[in-house]
């Protein structure tokens, strides 16, 4: 074991580790595009991942599905992440008077920047019905000047600059809102996880998929049958003991030392929304904006100085909306509620390599290092299949 891993053999075996993957990027160009049937059924959403990387194979998929069964695709933050019981597009998916079904891409902070790449980006978006939720929480506290964490979850730096191809000035001033305390090292290494993962995905997509095309199907998350949504959104009376009626939250929720701290009068969250209308109006989306409710009666008795500044929120994005002609539902003076569903994926994140050696003679050496550089490649073949999960907090969830 001493005489095999002493330091001019663990030199040799980096070389040996680093020719390997020079060996398998190459050989990716010959690995052909994995292209997918379209499903029979819509589908019901894909992984914020794939959005993020600009990996086409799911997000073209997504959208001439919905294009294709006359569908609509919401998109939206944490009030539209899929739910226990169901979400608002669940109970439209369940609905048997309408023939149309309702995708979603939503997460927690995914506000309109997130979804900037996809629609300038992706030609497949031309003439696609979008539900896009407008959630004044957003203009309060941190959050109504951006959030890098936030944007940096779903969206690739250079993903956008490549969707921006027409250099567009308003999209830009919201990118650099974001980008504003970004070191250009992490903006250099994004645009290397974005050029491997490039590579990469002609392994564990292409390839993998054209030797098996039934684990792609299988890994589609589509529409059920409305009778399976219909069961799923039958949400039953909240249980009274715990649910305070009289603030319109759950007994769990502290409301006596939560604030949300309004903003009215910061313009990024209105520059953010504005430049969403121009981007779907230039790109021929067909986009119906949904001005979400914020909790007036919690406001009220809790927090009654913050009232009118939410409300002039409010006011003032309905005032955009009609500057803009932009079509739109006024749902703001409603309340809801509803369960935070929560799901996990887990993958292999590795392999353990282990070579035992116990007197072995000079003769032996040879082989041992042929199955050393054999293990290498394969280990290097492995590592480029392995897909990469990165920020799995907001994956989808099935019911």
């Amino acid at each position: 074991m001493k005489k095999l891993y002493i330091e001019k053999n663990l030199a040799w075996v980096g070389a040996v580790a680093l020719v390997a993957l020079l060996f398998w990027m190459m050989a990716a160009c010959l690995i052909p595009t994995f292209r997918a049937a379209l499903p029979d059924r819509q589908l019901y959403t894909i992984r914020h991942q794939d959005l993020r990387d600009d990996n086409p194979l799911y997000t073209n998929l997504l959208l001439n599905s919905i294009k294709a069964n006359d569908g609509y695709l919401v998109l939206g933050t944490s009030e539209s992440n899929p739910r226990t019981k169901g979400n608002y597009y669940d109970f439209l998916n369940a609905d048997t008077s309408l023939s149309c079904r309702f995708s979603v891409i939503a997460g927690a902070g995914r506000t309109a920047c997130s979804y900037f790449p996809l629609i300038m980006g992706n030609d497949n978006i031309k003439n696609v019905k979008v539900l896009y939720y407008i959630n004044p929480s957003y203009w309060c506290g941190k959050l109504s000047t951006g959030n890098l964490d936030y944007f940096h979850r779903y969206v690739s730096y250079t993903a956008y600059r490549k969707a921006n191809r027409t250099d567009n000035q308003d999209a830009d001033h919201i990118l650099n809102t974001n980008l504003r305390h970004v070191m250009w090292t992490e903006r250099w290494n994004d645009r290397l996880e974005y050029g491997m993962d490039r590579i990469r995905r002609k392994f564990y997509q292409d390839l993998f998929f054209d030797l098996d095309s039934s684990r792609f199907y299988d890994g589609l998350v589509l529409m059920r049958p409305k009778e399976a949504c219909l069961s799923a959104a039958s949400v039953p009376k909240p249980d009274s003991s715990r649910y305070q009626y009289a603030l319109n939250v759950a007994k769990s929720f502290d409301v006596h030392s939560y604030t949300l701290h309004p903003h009215p009068e910061e313009e990024y969250r209105y520059d953010e929304l504005r430049t969403m209308i121009r981007l779907c109006r230039a790109r021929q989306v067909d986009v119906t904006f949904v001005v979400g409710p914020y909790n007036h009666i919690a406001f009220e008795q809790v927090h009654p100085d913050d009232l009118p500044k939410i409300r002039q929120i409010t006011a003032n994005i309905l005032r955009l909306l009609d500057e803009e002609n932009a079509p739109y539902i006024d749902c703001s003076d409603l309340s809801s509620r509803a369960c935070l569903r929560t799901g996990s994926i887990t993958l292999p994140t590795g392999l353990s390599l282990s070579i035992r050696k116990s007197g072995i003679m000079f003769w032996k050496r040879k082989i041992v290092k042929v199955l050393i550089v054999i293990m290498v490649f394969v280990l290097a073949l492995l590592l480029l299949m392995v897909r990469s999960e990165g920020d799995i907090s907001c994956l989808y969830t099935t019911f």
